[in-house]
């Protein structure tokens, strides 16, 4: 993947949350069947129901925990190296727009299974 500007991943990541977390969320709202990965340069990032899926695919990830306005829980981030993304999700990417990629994802993720990860992810980065 060539990429024609370089500008670090923190700040690549920043700018992500702070002018699209609501498109991000909507994304994330009913999101049973797709993972949606967002290009910060050296990593991927998934938020939410995708941050689930993406980390049950990659024994290797880092999580974090965002607060952003009008959301009363933790958003919980999953990141995976961009090498190792890339070369896994290259055959399942069904759009490409930008920094955004549409992944798509042979099996539903339940309500139960994903409030599950996320309340054992929220624990595991406070504590």
């Amino acid at each position: 993947m060539c990429r024609t500007t370089f500008m670090p991943s923190g700040i690549r990541l920043q700018q992500l949350i702070q002018n699209q977390h609501k498109e991000i969320l909507a994304r994330e709202k009913n999101n049973d069947k797709f993972i949606h990965l967002y290009d910060i340069g050296a990593y991927w990032a998934a938020f939410e129901r995708s941050a689930c899926r993406l980390s049950g695919l990659f024994s290797e990830n880092e999580l974090t925990l965002f607060c952003v306005p009008d959301c009363v829980e933790y958003v919980v981030m999953a990141s995976v190296p961009a090498d190792e993304a890339e070369s896994y999700f290259r055959e399942y990417i069904i759009l490409h727009d930008g920094i955004y990629r549409k992944v798509w994802s042979e099996h539903s993720l339940l309500m139960e299974d994903y409030r599950h990860w996320h309340e054992t992810a929220v624990r595991s980065v406070l504590l």
